[in-house]
């Protein structure tokens, strides 16, 4: 039967179908992790097995030259006639149909291999059972293509075979594991049970083993229950190596580590290792500013966390206090180390961060108050006053102790009264400067009790 153009245009589309089905199958196939390289090997696939036979099959029945004639006998006999054109479209048209059938027929049954090889377990017998279930199923249907349609029909009966099989094999192959559960371990915890809660949680990791918050859970009982902080630090890193880790789990767990060091063994170097590896694993990202900023805030020493930890007397913004009394007494050979040894973890932190305002207000306060120099207290509390953006009621607080420590430790009232004006005057709103004024006031009414 001659084809007709209408029937040559349902070959195309028909051949456009089972080509787009070949790679859309096969593609959909391959596991996620796999599906960039299934893309490569379809791309060279295709320029072999489909543009390349088409390619021959256009050069063949061209008619090149009166020694190499056309290969099909229609198209001959259409140009001896003169209008050959329409003979050679409806000639290509059943050319590609075929190739591209066959192509697709041999691309789905390559992928359906690799697809049961790779499978393991439940998922393979599963696929097996699918595909021998669509074997059964299709068997008839493609017989009755490859029937009436001749030997140029078996590339669409393999497809017609294959395509469940392709189809419903992504599904069984890749069915979702049930996420891990740790109510039972919860349970164990609740009630002190630690050894059968950790049996639990390995359990739950022995079916899913890159799940992020079963390993943390595990962490957290090896580091505040079993007290074993370099198991848990172990658990941690091996976390971090995981594959699926995200970035932002990484952080939260090294960030975690870290609170384990500063809380459990007080070892702020420790914890400085645990961020610093945000760093260099994060490079460049928020993660890793954030991770620099805590690093900046940490205590230099254990000596300077325990004090940190034990809490340091706030001051209060009003002046009555600070100006009122007599000096502190002398301190201890040993109370003198102590403060020696907070001032440095000090300027520890202001090598790392000079702008730290608590530690810079912290080592004025050590400096005026503890280790008998108000001179380099007085110093560090004007560099407070000299940096951009603090509050106003900051700035007139700085200078209050300014001039307290002038008043209290230098003996120099009169500096202390000049710092006292300036107060008043450039902050007059603030309860500093209400304060400033009564002591102004008594000063005043003092001077001339005196004269």
């Amino acid at each position: 039967m001659k084809p007709t153009p209408e029937l040559t245009l349902a070959l195309l589309v028909v051949t456009v179908a089972a080509i787009a089905a070949g790679w859309g199958l096969s593609y959909q196939l391959a596991p996620e992790g796999q599906r960039p390289q299934r893309l490569r090997e379809l791309l060279v696939w295709s320029a072999k097995g489909l543009l390349l036979p088409l390619a021959i099959w256009t050069l063949m029945n061209l008619g090149l030259s009166w020694k190499l004639q056309p290969f099909m006998p229609q198209v001959q006999a259409a140009q001896n006639s003169g209008n050959w054109l329409p003979a050679y479209l409806r000639v290509l048209a059943v050319g590609l149909f075929v190739i591209g059938s066959f192509w697709s027929f041999v691309t789905l049954a390559w992928a359906i291999i690799q697809a049961g090889r790779k499978a393991e377990g439940g998922n393979r017998a599963q696929f097996k059972a699918l595909c021998l279930t669509c074997l059964i199923a299709m068997a008839v249907p493609a017989l009755v293509i490859l029937f009436f349609g001749g030997w140029a029909m078996i590339g669409l009966a393999g497809i017609a075979l294959l395509a469940p099989m392709a189809g419903y094999g992504a599904a069984v192959l890749r069915v979702r594991k049930p996420p891990p559960m740790y109510a039972r371990a919860i349970a164990r915890l609740k009630f002190g049970k630690y050894s059968e809660a950790e049996w639990e949680i390995i359990h739950e990791l022995e079916n899913c083993e890159d799940d992020f918050e079963g390993w943390m859970m595990l962490a957290d009982l090896y580091a505040n229950q079993f007290k074993d902080l370099p198991e848990a630090e172990r658990t941690v890193l091996e976390i971090c190596d995981l594959p699926r880790t995200t970035p932002s789990q990484i952080s939260v767990a090294l960030h975690r580590l870290a609170d384990w060091h500063l809380g459990r063994s007080g070892d702020p170097a420790a914890a400085r290792r645990a961020l610093q590896l945000i760093c260099d694993r994060l490079p460049g990202t928020h993660l890793a500013r954030m991770a620099r900023l805590r690093i900046n805030q940490l205590p230099a020493t254990a000596t300077a966390l325990r004090e940190q930890q034990s809490g340091t007397r706030i001051p209060l913004p009003a002046l009555g206090d600070s100006l009122a009394g007599q000096p502190a007494p002398a301190l201890s050979e040993m109370d003198q180390r102590k403060a020696a040894e907070a001032a440095n973890a000090c300027v520890e932190l202001l090598k790392h961060d000079p702008n730290n305002t608590p530690a810079r207000e912290r080592l004025a306060r050590l400096f005026a108050e503890r280790l008998g120099k108000p001179d380099r207290g007085i110093e560090q509390a004007a560099l407070l006053l000299d940096m951009p953006d603090q509050p106003e009621n900051r700035r007139a607080e700085w200078l209050g102790l300014i001039a307290a420590w002038h008043i209290k430790y230098r003996h120099d009232p009169q500096s202390g009264r000049e710092v006292l004006e300036r107060l008043v005057l450039e902050f007059p709103q603030t309860p500093q400067a209400l304060a400033a004024r009564r002591e102004l006031q008594l000063m005043d009414a003092g001077s001339r009790k005196r004269t």
